[in-house]
């Protein structure tokens, strides 16, 4: 597992109130998303970064019955992410392009994705990064998913204070005494304009704001030991809060004919 959670991170946090409603985390000026014009019949770039994983957190009052597991599993992420925006681009006059990540892109993905402040716009090292995709492609804009955590950098208000900030991409939060996990979605949907001078970022969509329960649960014997079948039943699911998302997002996106 690549999380840089502790045993000690865990239990701090199980401690805490279970609720799972989104807190305050002092304000900070979050950059007013703009709309990105596109031609009709422009080529839309669609870039999966996000790994096909999902991470368990349970939250226990004794802290030896916490844990953090995180999940492989056989998701066809890449085509969710085009199925959650296809529909729309089309309706938009706009050609959606799978576009399959280079290894540059994939190495930089923590600094432009992960540990980035993304309300402050793209880190300037990684414009030219999606810039040289973007054209090698021939696509106009871009539209990449990617992991985001449950830290203010991400989530500014919405942050969830009560679950570890190391949190990312998919999860489920079990907790002692509540029979339905809530899903959350703690990831990163990016549109970003191209152009000659290099790629901006017009707008983003937080996954974080919403969660779900996790419809149809039926616990296993051992919680740290969800089966192929209990995590099959999540895609769906997954794959209707990305639609939301990706719903968010395109709201930015303006179409000239």
């Amino acid at each position: 597992m690549r999380r840089a959670g502790t045993a000690a991170a865990v239990a701090a946090a199980a401690v805490m109130l279970l609720a799972l409603g989104p807190n305050a985390d002092g304000a900070r000026a979050a950059a007013k998303p703009t709309n990105l014009q596109l031609v009709a019949g422009a080529r839309v770039g669609v870039l999966n970064l996000l790994d096909a994983e999902v991470t368990q957190f349970h939250a226990s009052r004794r802290i030896q019955d916490s844990f953090l597991k995180t999940y492989v599993v056989a998701w066809p992420v890449n085509g969710m992410l085009l199925d959650a925006l296809r529909e729309r681009l089309t309706q938009l006059g706009l050609a959606a392009v799978a576009i399959a990540a280079p290894e540059a892109i994939r190495h930089a993905r923590e600094a432009c994705l992960l540990n980035a402040s993304l309300e402050k716009g793209l880190p300037k090292s990684c414009g030219p990064l999606f810039a040289q995709v973007a054209a090698a492609e021939h696509v106009d804009a871009l539209i990449v998913l990617g992991p985001g955590l449950n830290d203010s950098a991400h989530a500014d208000g919405t942050r969830r204070r009560e679950l570890p900030e190391y949190l990312r991409g998919w999860c489920f939060v079990s907790e002692e005494g509540s029979a339905v996990p809530a899903l959350l979605n703690l990831s990163e949907l990016l549109l970003i304009g191209v152009s000659a001078s290099g790629a901006d970022m017009a707008a983003r969509a937080w996954g974080g704001d919403e969660q779900q329960p996790w419809t149809g649960f039926k616990a296993p014997a051992d919680l740290k030991d969800m089966s192929a079948q209990q995590l099959a039943e999540l895609q769906p699911l997954y794959a209707f809060m990305l639609k939301q998302q990706a719903g968010s997002l395109l709201v930015h996106l303006q179409v000239t004919h």
